[in-house]
This record gives structure tokens, sequence and C-alpha cells, in this order.
């Protein structure tokens, strides 16, 4: 029994040496504390492949990476189109399981907020002041809702139209200063052997629907107050009635044949490949002009931009990105994302890379981004004339809105509704909102 205490304690000792030995060299200055883990989050983009704004996202993914790598890490799911990315939001978020940071386009912000899936930056921006100079006023209040600002926005749209320059020499026309006009000049292009507009009905009719807005919001006061109303419920107005039925004409007899049903991407090919005179669309495109992969060589040189009819354009602000993430410390990070993406670097980047308009004044094109595509200055010039500004239909309509276009421009065009019905329905699918 003597000899068994002896030799337990004997090993007792020897193992507290050996612990309080390995104590000490952990405690030791030699050795550092394990690395922290970064914290991931969850990111989808539409902005791939083909995109006009891919080089845009991969770089400031890239530069984001550099500078937070250790403490974010970014996984990224890319989504073929907008519209499929749209889609899989909207059933992400039926189920309560959205992304860690979520681009609200088209409506998409309406169905975060409803459904309780958003964090709102008023907290995050109180605490960085240069980041919210960065975004400014008007920006974040486009987005404000009830006092709290739901997404911020990563650009200034700026959206007229571009148009073939040779086209519009031959066919003897120049861009239109009234509708009349426009419709006019469309005539003259198809008389001489043009296909004057690219239009399209699906996904969101997106460069048909910049059309509409802008048929709507010159038409006298009413017309501009409802296209900057923020969820519009009644339809039925003249301005509306009158603008379909031009869209109308403008469907049968001056776009190209696959205009009913096609994509964006349709319409865009129509516009880079010559077979369409005019596209209503953002500078974001403009770099596709002298992508040989889109467009013929020296194309670039032949685009001319415009503003709309009435001296107008297009004016409003994106409506950005939003935290879905559910945790605190995914929610740190995801707004530490968003944050490099919609500040002053981020913006930079957006600008030399998408050519997407800054929502900063301090951010102004390089010299040798104006020498490489000198249609942005001529944008900002164009945008910087005009004096008429109301926004586009998917910012300001509820999302079932926005899906309604692809199966109610067929029937009008088809005559198996008037302008009239397409307005009552319109008014009666937002009526689903309440």
């Amino acid at each position: 029994m003597l000899m068994l205490t002896m030799s337990i304690t004997a090993c007792g000792s020897e193992n507290s040496t050996e612990n309080s030995g390995a104590a000490e060299t952990a405690g030791s200055g030699n050795t550092a504390p394990a690395a922290k883990a970064p914290v991931k989050i969850s990111y989808l983009t539409f902005r791939v492949g083909t995109h006009a704004s891919a080089k845009m996202e991969e770089e400031q993914i890239k530069q984001f990476n550099a500078k937070y790598g250790d403490e974010v890490e970014v996984v990224v799911e890319e989504i073929p189109s907008d519209a499929a990315y749209v889609d899989k939001i909207k059933i992400l978020a039926a189920s309560g399981d959205v992304p860690d940071v979520v681009m609200g386009k088209d409506g998409i912000n309406d169905v975060l907020i409803k459904g309780n899936l958003a964090t709102p930056f008023n907290e995050y921006l109180d605490k960085d002041p240069e980041w919210k100079a960065a975004i400014g006023e008007d920006a974040l209040a486009s987005n404000t809702r009830d006092g709290k600002i739901w997404s911020i926005s990563d650009q200034k749209q700026n959206i007229g139209y571009f148009y073939n320059k040779e086209m519009f020499e031959q066919a003897g026309i120049k861009p239109a200063e009234t509708w009349d006009e426009f419709m006019s000049s469309n005539e003259k292009l198809k008389a001489a052997g043009f296909v004057p507009l690219a239009l399209m009905t699906g996904e969101n009719a997106w460069t048909s629907n910049l059309i509409l807005a802008a048929m709507i919001g010159t038409n006298g006061d009413n017309g501009k107050s409802f296209m900057n109303t923020l969820h519009p419920t009644d339809f039925n107005t003249p301005e509306m009635i009158q603008a379909l039925n031009m869209m109308k004409e403008l469907l049968e007899k001056y776009t190209t044949k696959d205009a009913l049903g096609a994509g964006y991407a349709n319409a865009a090919n129509a516009f880079s490949q010559g077979k369409a005179a005019m596209i209503a669309n953002g500078p974001w495109m403009i770099g596709d002009f002298s992508d040989p992969t889109k467009s013929s060589e020296g194309f670039d040189k032949k685009v001319g931009v415009a503003a709309y009819p009435n001296n107008s354009l297009i004016s409003t602000y994106e409506v950005g990105y939003m935290i879905g993430a559910k945790t605190p410390e995914t929610r740190e990070a995801a707004e530490t994302f968003i944050r490099f993406k919609t500040g002053l670097e981020g913006q930079k980047i957006a600008l030399e890379y998408g050519n997407v308009m800054p929502v900063s004044n301090e951010i102004q094109p390089s010299d040798a981004l104006k020498q490489k595509y000198p249609i942005i200055v001529e944008s900002i010039t164009v945008a910087q004339k005009t004096q008429l500004h109301y926004r586009t239909l998917d910012s300001i309509v509820y999302p079932n809105v926005t899906d309604a276009w692809k199966n109610l421009y067929p029937k009008l065009v088809a005559g198996r509704a008037t302008a009239e019905e397409i307005a009552k329905e319109l008014t009666e699918i937002t009526g689903k909102n309440k």
C-alpha cells in the first residue's frame, strides 16, 4: 500500500510538472494566439459572365478581399441573369432564408422589408459619418421608409437612350425634342430600311418600360407626379393610357420581330449588332460598344446618347444593397462588405470598370476613362442639361406589378386587351398589396 501510494504521488508530481511547463510555454510570449477565422457571408450576384457590370463586380470583390479578406470571407454564388436572380431571392424570402447581402432590385426591397428579413442601416451610418457623406442625403432619402434606411444605393441612374448615328444620318433625323417628332423619326428610320427600336417585353420589360416611363413622366404635372410616386395605386390615368397606346404602336411597327417575349440580352444584342437604331438604357452599357464579343469593330464610334423628348431624363438612385444576415456577427461582416462597395472606393471602381455613375460628386471619371469612353463625358453633359426628371417604373411599383408586364404587353399588342383594360388590370394587381 505504501509503495502504491508513493507511486501515484510520484506520477502526479511528474504530470503536474509537465503541465506546469506546458502552461508556462503556452503563456510565454513565444507562442501567438490562434488567428480568428474570417466571418463567412453569403452573396448572390447576377453581375457575371457577359453582364455589362461583370468586370466591375469582379474588381470590387477582388479589392475587398485584398483589404478585408482576413476579417470577412464572401461566399459568392453566381446567378445567370437579372430575372433569375430576382426569382431566386423571392423563393428564398418565402422560406425566410435570404443571403447575408442582397441587392434589393425589382421590388426585392419590398419583399424583405415586409417579411422582416432585413436590418436597417441607421446605426451603422451614424457610427461612420464619412461613409454617410459618401452616399449623400438624396441617395439615403430615396431608400428611407418611416425613418429607416433599408438599403444603400451603389449608383445614380441617369438614363436616356443610345442611338446609331449612322442610321440617324441616313434617315435624315436627329434626337427628337417632342414625342410627335419621336414617332415621326421611327417612321423615317423604318422607311430608310432600319429597325428603329430594340424593345423587349420579357423579364421586367426593361428597355420598353424606360420609354413608357418617359412617355408618362413628360405628360404634364400629373404624369411627372405619377413617375415620382412610390407605390402608385391607380393606373387608370389619361397619362398611363396614352403611353400604353403609344407603346402598343412601337411594339407593332417599330421594333424587332422577337421583341414580344424577348429578354434584355436580345434587345442589347439587337442594338450592339446594328440591328436596331435605338435602345433605352443607362451608361453601364457603354463598355459593350467597344467589346469585340458584343459589338462589331468601331461600333462605339457610331453611338450617340440622347435625352428623352421634352428635355427629360430618368434620374433616380439604384435601390442598392440590403443586409439579410441573421446574427450580429454576420450583420457586421455584411455591413463591412456593403460599406466597401458603396463607399468612395467602391464607387470609384464602379465608375472605372462598369461606367456606373457614382452617387458622390467627389468621384469623377479619370482621364484614361474619358479617353477610352468619350461617350461617358457626353452622357454627363446630357444629364446636366436636362430639366425634367422622373424615376423608373421598377423603382416605384410593387414587385407583382413588375412581374406582370411580361404577360400584359403581349395581350395589349395582340388586341386581347385595350390600354384602358391594361391600366385597370395594373390597378387591380397593385391593390393586392394592401
